[in-house]
């Protein structure tokens, strides 16, 4: 079944980006939450599937899952509702964020203590909020009102890509910790690309259809690979 909702939630990514455009309406944000489900469906079939993946491991990830949902609607609520864009857009920052304070605890749940992945985390994590710091002038951006939940979120963002690096590392490169560095090393090559959408100086960039398809073909794989992980922990 955890094929079954990935091949189902690549479908509709696929029809959602086909139709997703600078302009939002209700049914494609419609769209994009079926796919959001389809996600926590691959990861909640996957740790089914998977007698060896602990309850904790499966409920965390499903819960973190959710958050990234949440925040999808969210940031395209932001679109439909413009008199509250501001809200909206917090909004979907902080169920991001928390989202992966989830996938952290899952990946420790699942593998451990782990010293260079804590030692990973935390180096990415002060790399990703200092880089918000002082990359207005080089990217061309300007986070405005958005500097301080970017700083944070940025940092926690580090933090799991991070900690995944060190438990892939760790590993060998076992399967699921392989899919799980993807998945967040996606995730963060997803919201590079969503800075220069919502920040960037040169408002044509925020209006570029191919930019636009580019960062939710990433973040989905992202989720995907997340999600499928929990039929490989061993």
């Amino acid at each position: 079944m955890a094929y079954v909702f990935l091949t189902i939630g690549l479908i509709v990514t696929v029809v959602f980006l086909s139709k997703r455009t600078a302009k939002v309406t209700l049914n494609v944000a419609f769209l994009k939450s079926v796919a959001s489900m389809c996600f926590i469906l691959t990861g909640l079939f996957a740790f089914v599937g998977n007698e060896n993946c602990p309850r904790i491991v499966g409920a965390l990830v499903a819960v973190g899952a959710a958050w990234g949902m949440l925040g999808d609607i969210a940031l395209d609520l932001k679109y439909v509702f413009k008199k509250h864009e501001k809200s909206y857009t917090n909004a979907g920052f902080v169920s991001f964020l928390v989202g992966h304070v989830f996938y952290i605890a899952a990946m420790y749940f699942a593998f451990g203590y782990n010293k260079l992945a804590l030692i990973m985390g935390v180096v990415c994590a002060i790399l990703a909020s200092t880089f918000v710091l002082y990359c207005e002038p080089l990217l061309k951006v300007k986070f405005g009102d958005y500097k301080l939940i970017t700083f944070f979120y940025m940092g926690v963002l580090g933090a799991v890509t991070g900690v995944a690096i060190g438990y892939a590392i760790s590993s060998g490169y076992s399967l699921a910790q392989t899919l799980l560095n993807a998945g967040f090393m996606l995730f963060l090559a997803s919201d590079c690309v969503l800075s220069d959408l919502y920040f960037s100086l040169d408002e044509r960039k925020k209006t570029k259809r191919a930019s636009i398809i580019i960062n939710h073909a990433l973040y989905y794989s992202a989720q995907f690979c997340i999600a499928i992980s929990l039929l490989f922990i061993k």
